[in-house]
């Protein structure tokens, strides 16, 4: 070096010692409280295996992924930053003399200003506020404190310490802040697979984040030739050119609508239930299903946990997971359960359709089948409202009972249903975390359940609004599953299909069931003959032989008890009209011991006087009696 030289050093080394207050530098943290401190600004889920399964940004200051350690750090990275930053980053203990002794004479003789600052000195940049530029080049004052911070950071950090936490906390392009966002951002790989273009590049930007692409590539493309591969610049060149605009897209993406739901603390990571089997097995099938939109819910029949979350076949698609739709006829497999738990109700169990119904009397198995014409509120008439109302709670939330009108149900809660019904009886709610998992509750019987189940088929369909989309559930010995799907005017019998086809991929299909303890199995006959005679499922204690209608029950509604009827305010046709509770043409009337007609409302000519009223039903049991009084005209 030439004498000049150093003299340049020393008047700038001269100048730095005489600012005032050039030591008032803050207290630096140790290197352990840093990494503490680094949060990501993105979270992410894991599968019950550890297993990635999406990330999501939830936090909008800046954006950093989890920090990254420097010996997972590709050789290539480290090579080009020492050689575009710190050459002498070994040797020195925080100030490189001779680099600043050289930009000491260029910034005093020539225009182009030229920094000296070493990679520790940037590093007590970013870690002491105090000691960034504002608005343009620090000030004096500044670069002498900077000096002192980075002789403090030596003596107190080791080297591969400043590196690794200069390269997780430099700021990149854009709101882009460390090694591993910017590695996945503007290369599209992570931090340990960079090559000595992707390093090129990404070390040029550390000296001006922002500059312009052709500007990034003069820079990198000189420094891969420094390094000696100067045939990189080529790549260093379609790099530069793809920088902007920057985006960082989630690195793992497979559940982004169950992350849009759970995730919400900068850096957390989450270990679901989920299965990563499961869940890609199942987005790959919708996908080769092709819907417009579509959702599928997946839960273990042992626990109740949830193992597959797929929201849509899109990120951008709203989650069709939580959508609630009315429960309709999917509630049909419940409700025969609880009928079947109470008291006198068997599968055989003959119901009235109607008298304007051929046939009339129908049994519950046949009632459930599609078409069958019986409104479901004669099965809930026999369901006690007690039960009604406990697995409505179940159901709904705990919403309480009070909250009338129809069921709505979301996928999850779907699939909890037919899981209860297909295992055991008892509801387990869904959940995602093991953490939240909650005790089972009864809701029937096995016994019910399983005949209950065996009422219907085993992927259980129905049509959904709008009318292009339906949704299915069903089990295997292992799962349950519910899907809805929006495909066209086939939606019914497509998602149908769907279902049946993914629960036979899992084992034996359809799937042998195990006849829980209480349930027996018995010929029935039916007289009316309205069903063929077969064999059927009973809980122990209600089998029966032969299945016939239940006896009428009805009162009679008119006249009341202890009426006074004047014969002055009768019909034009002078009868007084007899009316029953229920519409039935089996029922016989009787007036004082005498027929006087048959069904659930006739006219009988008045006689003055006492008279009793009898209704019976078919086989001449009387169901109900009113006395009243006729009086004539006359008498008034």
């Amino acid at each position: 070096m030439s004498a000049r030289f150093f003299r340049a050093a020393a008047l700038i080394g001269a100048t730095l010692l005489a600012v005032p207050g050039a030591h008032a530098t803050q207290a630096l943290p140790s290197f352990e409280a840093v990494r503490a401190s680094y949060v990501s600004s993105e979270a992410r889920l894991l599968d019950r295996a550890g297993a990635p399964l999406a990330e999501r940004r939830v936090h909008f200051d800046g954006r950093q992924l989890e920090w990254v350690r420097l010996d997972t750090l590709a050789p290539a990275m480290k090579e080009a930053l020492l050689e575009a930053e710190d050459r002498r980053f070994y040797q020195h203990e925080g100030i490189d003399w001779r680099a600043f002794a050289a930009a000491a004479v260029q910034n005093l003789w020539f225009e182009h200003a030229r920094g000296a600052s070493t990679l520790t000195m940037q590093l007590a940049g970013l870690l002491d506020p105090s000691l960034r530029s504002r608005g343009g080049r620090r000030s004096l004052e500044q670069k002498w404190d900077q000096a002192l911070a980075a002789q403090t950071l030596e003596a107190q950090w080791t080297k591969p310490q400043i590196l690794e936490a200069y390269l997780n906390l430099a700021p990149f392009r854009g709101e882009l802040r460390g090694i591993n966002a910017a590695s996945w951002a503007l290369i599209g790989k992570g931090p340990g697979d960079l090559g000595r273009a992707g390093a090129a590049v990404l070390a040029a930007l550390l000296r001006a984040p922002n500059a312009k692409a052709d500007k990034v590539a003069w820079r990198a493309c000189e420094l891969v030739a420094r390094i000696g591969s100067p045939a990189a610049c080529d790549q260093v060149r379609e790099i530069s050119r793809q920088l902007d605009p920057v985006r960082l897209a989630p690195r793992w993406n497979e559940a982004p609508h169950l992350a849009a739901r759970l995730l919400r603390q900068p850096g957390e990571v989450l270990t679901t239930t989920l299965s990563r089997v499961w869940q890609q097995r199942m987005s790959d099938a919708l996908a080769a299903a092709a819907p417009a939109r579509a959702g599928v819910i997946v839960l273990d029949n042992a626990t109740g946990a949830v193992l597959a979350d797929v929201g849509g076949l899109s990120a951008q698609h709203a989650d069709a997971v939580t959508q609630a739709y009315p429960a309709g006829p999917m509630l049909w497999p419940l409700l025969a359960a609880l009928a079947l738990d109470g008291p006198g109700v068997s599968a055989a169990t003959l119901f009235d359709r109607g008298a304007a119904v051929s046939p009339r009397w129908i049994s519950l198995r046949a009632a459930m089948q599609p078409g069958a014409g019986l409104p479901m509120a004669a099965v809930m008439a026999q369901i006690p409202a007690e039960s009604l109302a406990h697995a409505r709670a179940q159901l709904t939330g705990g919403d309480p009972p009070s909250e009338a009108g129809p069921v709505a149900l979301d996928l999850p809660r779907l699939a909890a249903l037919a899981r209860m019904l297909a295992v055991d009886g008892l509801w387990r709610a869904p959940f995602w975390r093991s953490a939240a998992a909650v005790p089972p509750v009864a809701v029937v019987s096995p016994a019910a359940a399983f005949i209950a189940s065996d009422l219907f088929p085993v992927v259980h369909a129905a049509a959904v609004t709008p009318a292009r989309a339906a949704w299915a559930v069903g089990s295997n010995a292992t799962v349950s599953v519910a899907v809805w799907m929006e495909t066209g005017s086939a939606a019914l019998l497509e998602v149908r299909a769907w279902l049946a086809q993914q629960l036979a991929r899992d084992g034996q299909w359809p799937p042998e069931r195990v006849v829980p303890a209480g349930v027996i199995r018995r010929m029935v006959h039916f007289a009316p003959a309205v069903e063929a005679p077969r064999e059927e499922w009973f809980v122990k204690g209600t089998a029966i032989a032969l299945s016939v209608p239940p006896p009428l029950r009805a009162t009679i509604v008119a006249p009341l008890a202890r009426a006074i009827v004047d014969a002055r305010d009768l019909s034009p046709d002078g009868r007084v009209m007899l009316r029953a509770s229920i519409q039935d043409p089996r029922l016989r009337w009787r007036v004082d011991g005498q027929p006087v007609g048959v069904g659930p409302a006739v006219g009988w000519a008045p006689r003055a006087g006492l008279r009793r009223v009898e209704l019976l039903d078919d086989t001449g049991t009387v169901l109900d009696t009113v006395d009243f009084a006729v009086r004539s005209a006359a008498a008034r």
